[in-house]
């Protein structure tokens, strides 16, 4: 953390960290989208068949989970929770543990020294953590919102 705060007028750390990212697109008849298995693979399909009977679905039920739960992650992994003030800052995604994590330390913030800087930034860490926590909450809502209104137009509960 020192060897971070000696450096420059402003700092910032962002660990880097390999970024997956899944699109999700509607299929012409189907809410799969990208959990549509390709025509031309039949071991794909198989597979995908044989799962969605183990758990007692449907394979356009089980096609709609994969998607729900892509486009959940998707959302969690765009959202960003901004934290701090003009001394201190954080900004993360609501992943946990975060795959996007962004500390700002200004001079101002340096100047505090170190025991007011690291209360700074543990309130701030604990107010993002809070706030992901919260948009992680959201975006499940939002897939459950989502499967439910998929099930009315396919004839479910």
């Amino acid at each position: 953390l020192s060897a971070a705060l000696s450096m420059g007028s402003v700092s910032s750390f962002a660990p880097s960290m390999a970024k997956t990212s899944a699109l999700t697109q509607r299929q012409m008849f189907s809410g799969a989208g990208d959990a549509a298995p390709k025509e031309d693979d039949e071991g794909k399909l198989a597979e995908m068949e044989q799962i969605a009977k183990a758990m007692g679905m449907s394979m356009e039920e089980y096609q709609l989970g994969i998607n729900a739960r892509m486009r959940m992650e998707k959302d969690i992994n765009e959202f960003r929770v901004t934290c701090g003030d003009d001394k201190v800052s954080i900004e993360r995604d609501c992943n946990s543990p975060p795959q996007h994590l962004v500390i700002t330390v200004t001079d101002e913030g340096k100047a505090l020294g170190k025991e007011a800087l690291e209360k700074e930034l543990v309130s701030a860490l604990k107010e993002a953590s809070e706030q992901s926590k919260k948009g992680r909450e959201g975006a499940q809502q939002k897939m459950m919102q989502y499967i439910g209104e998929q099930m009315k137009g396919m004839g479910g509960p």
